[in-house]
């Protein structure tokens, strides 16, 4: 196969569906239960972490090590398999959890330094709601999730990369991005629909793990893709 062959066969490698972490925490068996944690701690990690940064205001290491100890309690009491999908989404959800674990972490300091300043102190109410800041760290580490699957194409994802990856003010043309990796301007098309594709394909799969209904799950790409999925 030559650089200039059209995308197709072996860069539309996703699964159709994929079960959701959410309702694995629940899984009877270890094994599944112990990956769905990985699945749900892999994708919240970086929103919790940047949502202790920009809310709580914490340090880079205060935050890392906040982040590690809320996803350890978490585990230890079971916390994320109380959720109730009829009440809220997992992610406002969690964020609760995430807010009620540092205000008893604020708590115990206080005890612990009755004089000193604790370490985590009541924040200011930032100009962005509490909801809207981890919602937009949660899209933001979906989207980072979705472009490493989609990666490994080589060819396709660095011309991906070139032009929808790439500030608008500086995006070359299909033509110079043609001369630049050696291949046609129909190709690029081919290449750009196809990665795209790809990348819509791979969102959706991360978002049937991280929700726990179907309902939830079409809503989630209705808002962030404006799509209905199949």
């Amino acid at each position: 196969m030559t650089q200039d062959t059209a995308i197709g066969g072996p860069y539309q490698r996703f699964p159709e569906t994929r079960h959701s972490a959410i309702r694995g925490l629940l899984d009877d068996d270890a094994n599944l239960r112990r990956q769905s944690y990985d699945i749900v701690i892999a994708a919240y990690w970086k929103p919790v972490y940047k949502y202790l940064r920009l809310r709580w205001k914490q340090s880079n290491e205060q935050a890392k090590d906040l982040t590690q100890a809320f996803f350890t309690a978490a585990m230890e009491t079971d916390t994320l398999t109380r959720y109730d999908p009829a009440r809220a989404t997992f992610r406002t959800y969690l964020r609760t959890c995430l807010d009620s674990f540092l205000l008893n972490a604020w708590k115990h300091e206080t005890r612990l330094k009755r004089i000193a300043q604790p370490d985590i102190a009541w924040p200011a109410q930032p100009p962005e709601s509490i909801e809207e800041i981890f919602h937009r760290e949660w899209v933001r580490s979906l989207f980072e999730m979705a472009l490493a699957d989609i990666r490994s194409r080589d060819l396709p994802f660095r011309v991906f990369e070139a032009y929808d990856l790439s500030d608008k003010d500086s995006r070359p043309s299909y033509n110079e991005l043609a001369i630049l990796f050696g291949i046609t301007p129909a190709t690029v098309t081919n290449y750009l629909a196809a990665m795209r594709r790809d990348l819509r394909k791979s969102v959706l799969a991360k978002l049937r793990e991280l929700t726990a209904t179907d309902r939830e799950f079409r809503s989630e790409a209705r808002a962030l893709l404006g799509i209905e999925p199949s």
